[in-house]
């Protein structure tokens, strides 16, 4: 990041939080909307066990559908989910998934305007990274930096505040 991108101004509504404020918003937040994500992936998963298991007994698809059928559905509704929890909800609604919508946050882009598509891909993709060590890697880089950003944001040039 350059550093003329560090000496924007966030708006005036925009407000940024202390570190460890802004570490427990943030976990929360990321909570909200994991759950949201991993609450649809076990809908689906149960269902699709539901429809293998009769499947199975009537002999029209082999024995291990049982095992696989609910464990991939789950993880593709849960990485559909993830993504557009992440994508395309904050990117059609202000900067807001649902989980910082109950928390109060939003994300901006360092010049305090409205990311993009690309911004948001960039954030999801390298929650990868943030998620290293349970989080560890998240918390420490959002405790650290100045805006309280996470790789992601770095890497995404955006800025997760507070709505007031």
């Amino acid at each position: 990041m350059t550093a003329s991108a560090e000496a924007v101004p966030l708006p005036a509504e925009a407000v940024l939080p202390g570190r460890w404020e802004m570490v427990a918003h943030r976990g929360l937040q990321h909570l909200l909307d994991a759950s949201l994500a991993i609450g649809a992936g076990c809908v689906t998963g149960l269902l699709a066990g539901l429809v293998a298991t009769p499947l199975v007994r009537w002999g029209t698809v082999p024995p291990m559908t049982i095992l696989w059928a609910p464990f991939i559905t789950f993880c593709v509704v849960m990485v559909g989910c993830d993504l557009l929890i992440h994508v395309w909800v904050p990117l059609r609604r202000g900067g807001v998934t649902p989980g910082m919508l109950v928390v109060g946050l939003r994300i901006e882009t360092t010049r305090g305007g409205a990311p993009g598509v690309r911004d948001y891909l960039v954030r999801w993709f390298l929650f990868t990274v943030d998620g290293l060590l349970l989080g560890l890697v998240a918390v420490v880089s959002i405790a650290v930096t100045g805006r309280r950003q996470r790789v992601g944001d770095l890497l995404a040039r955006t800025v997760v505040v507070r709505v007031s």
